[in-house]
């Protein structure tokens, strides 16, 4: 019986430091979400207005022809796969590896990858993908990092290296919604631009542009591409920090649960070890007035 009961309290005091490093790790993860989710939110908001400024563009200067919103024969794809430098973050890396490995294995051509991420890096590894860089993953809207990716995905497509640029990431809805997307970076769609001022308010309106249309859309064109990249890998981040929130409270919560369970099992055994030695102490003195 005592070393049940020794047994149990390691085990209890084990589960408590348990609790201890889980509760901190959430803490944490808590407070880097606020952080990069205000980032992300600003990062959005630029985005979107600067979305609905190319599609007025795009508008006005509809013959232009420009490198990024021609479509080509695919002979080549790259992608750029964005994940997490840690885990403990339940399925969320596992979910981007997937959906990278589905996009790629329906290729006909072949395909390059640029990796972010150092639990990405590991399994692009271990599944032999071409990769031509490494990046850790970003965290601030002005890591250098975000212009070394976009320098490197406009050097791919402007070289003609690739015909298509693919993105695969983990998209911050919401604390608890970050779904896994795949999403066409390059050639930009027309189409997107389009679909960008008939979402926005109010009606249509004419513009005078100075310099003109074709030679701002030229400018600003690059611009979009490197936001786009900005917030790909910004939202991914603030979805990792939420997915390791989610798993470090439902991880605290457990072993909340199995203290109260052990603690109840300590209390128990206790109650049978006392009951046991009155039960010892009534039979002997029993036995010594007879």
């Amino acid at each position: 019986m005592a070393a049940n009961l020794r047994e149990l309290r390691r085990k209890i005091k084990g589960i408590q430091h348990i609790r201890q490093i889980t509760r901190a790790m959430k803490m944490v993860a808590t407070a880097k979400l606020r952080r990069i989710q205000r980032t992300v939110e600003n990062s959005r908001r630029y985005q979107e207005e600067l979305r609905r400024l190319l599609a007025d563009v795009a508008q006005a200067s509809i013959d232009v022809a420009h490198p990024y919103l021609q479509e080509r024969e695919v002979r080549r794809v790259g992608v750029l796969v964005v994940g997490g430098d840690r885990g403990l973050c339940g399925a969320f890396n596992r979910q981007i590896e997937e959906r990278a490995v589905e996009f790629i294995a329906a290729q006909s051509v072949p395909v390059e990858v640029i990796v972010v991420g150092r639990r990405m890096q590991r399994y692009a590894d271990r599944h032999g993908f071409d990769v031509v860089s490494r990046h850790p993953a970003v965290e601030q809207a002005d890591d250098p990092t975000i212009e070394q990716i976009t320098g490197q995905v406009r050097s791919w497509y402007e070289s003609g290296h690739v015909d298509l640029v693919q993105a695969v990431y983990a998209r911050f809805d919401s604390l608890v919604k970050h779904p896994t997307v795949s999403e066409q970076l390059l050639p930009l769609s027309p189409q997107a631009f389009a679909e960008a001022v008939a979402d926005a308010a109010g009606a249509p309106v004419e513009y005078i542009f100075e310099p003109p249309a074709a030679q701002l859309l030229a400018e600003l064109l690059p611009r979009a591409l490197e936001v786009e990249i900005a917030q790909i890998l910004l939202t991914t981040q603030a979805a990792d920090q939420a997915a390791r929130m989610t798993a470090m409270t439902a991880a605290t919560d457990n072993a909340d649960e199995m203290i109260i369970g052990l603690t109840r099992s300590l209390n128990r055994a206790r109650q049978e070890e006392i009951t046991a030695e009155l039960l010892d102490v009534v039979t002997g003195a029993r036995a010594l007035r007879s």
